[in-house]
């Protein structure tokens, strides 16, 4: 790709929003350079995401805490890439994970969403990560047995068509991680923090399947 044209899709640190709409996604994992589609249907969101258009295209993904409308702390901003506008009145769009933040205050916009002021400041390097060094058959091969224990299909394509980075994020987004685990990984301070972490909650629910199995046979 010429490195002009590039250019024109990077995206600044002093470009980042310090406002943004926040959309809470039960069990849903957003990680830097991670792809998420996304199918909005409820008219708040619809609305919000309209906002965002007009704006710097920018939503903040996070995890609800409970059911008390509270959430997490820490988020991952996501970049709308691209969107359809549907005959049944939905949105599809695809988000990619930009850098991850902290919420300093929320409050309710009259279109019924959240925005937040947020802090990104202290995860500025999630802009610019460099490509990790890892072990990427290994690693394959544990998500494989992960998904396999527990009957359940991955997408061969990303195995093998992505980037390191992009394998890490994705691998993560799609694993049926329970939210803690999921928040875990978010929070890991740095990609090698990242991976650790992951590979431990891989081993730890690859354990626990496996010996819940035995027990019942």
């Amino acid at each position: 790709m010429n490195s002009e044209i590039k250019k024109l899709f990077e995206i600044q640190s002093n470009k980042l929003p310090t406002t943004i709409p926040l959309f809470p996604l039960e069990n849903v994992l957003l990680l830097p350079f991670g792809k998420l589609p996304l199918n909005i249907f409820e008219e708040r969101y619809i609305r919000m995401v309209m906002d965002s258009l007009k704006n710097h295209k920018m939503i903040g993904v996070i995890q609800p805490k409970n059911n008390n409308n509270e959430l997490f702390m820490m988020g991952c901003i996501g970049r709308i890439t691209s969107y359809i506008e549907t005959p049944d009145y939905r949105i599809v769009l695809n988000l990619e994970g930009v850098c991850r933040f902290v919420i300093e205050e929320r409050f309710l916009t009259q279109n019924g969403y959240y925005q937040a002021k947020i802090r990104h400041s202290d995860y500025l390097e999630d802009l610019n990560e460099m490509e990790p060094n890892i072990d990427r058959k290994r690693l394959i091969t544990k998500y494989e047995n992960f998904f396999k224990i527990r009957k359940l299909e991955i997408d061969k394509d990303i195995l093998f068509e992505t980037s390191n980075l992009q394998l890490l994020s994705t691998l993560a987004m799609l694993a049926p991680f329970n939210k803690i685990d999921k928040q875990a990984i978010l929070e890991s301070p740095n990609i090698l923090d990242r991976m650790e972490t992951i590979n431990s909650i891989l081993d730890l629910n690859t354990f626990q399947v496996v010996n819940n199995s035995n027990k019942l046979n």
